[in-house]
């Protein structure tokens, strides 16, 4: 990426084995990676150090919050509501992906996992955001 800022991306998943296998990806990549296993830790990582994420990475079910509740906060709080979220979640039916683009996903992701389309996925809403 050279002298350009890195792109970073928060990843909020409960489970912290999904969080390192995705970070491990994405960094390969060369994107700086936040972390965050709940509501509490997702706002506090998405202005870390007063720098906004310029992607979240969320799944569908945390423990005890639902990740569309959570993507209507951030769409909600206009310092956050431009923020690109794409959903990485095992919910695969039609339902969830509706209600997910309803509430305003940039994306949705299967799990598990395909480091390929990870990375396609991601580049394709940073490019959208230009």
């Amino acid at each position: 990426m050279g002298e350009m800022q890195k792109k970073s991306i928060l990843i909020v998943d409960d489970s912290a084995s999904i969080r390192k296998e995705v970070k491990m990806i994405l960094e390969k990549e060369g994107y700086s990676v936040r972390e965050a296993g709940s509501e509490f830790g997702m706002f506090n990582s998405i202005a870390q150090y007063g720098e906004l994420v310029d992607v979240i990475l969320m799944d569908l079910t945390l423990n005890a919050e639902c990740g569309l509740d959570l993507i209507a906060k951030i769409k909600g709080a206009s310092r956050y509501k431009d923020i690109p979220v794409v959903m990485l979640t095992q919910h695969s039916n039609k339902e969830s992906v509706e209600m997910a683009m309803l509430v305003g996903v940039q994306g949705y992701i299967v799990k598990p996992i395909e480091p390929r389309i990870l990375i396609e996925k991601i580049k394709r809403v940073l490019d959208a955001r230009g």
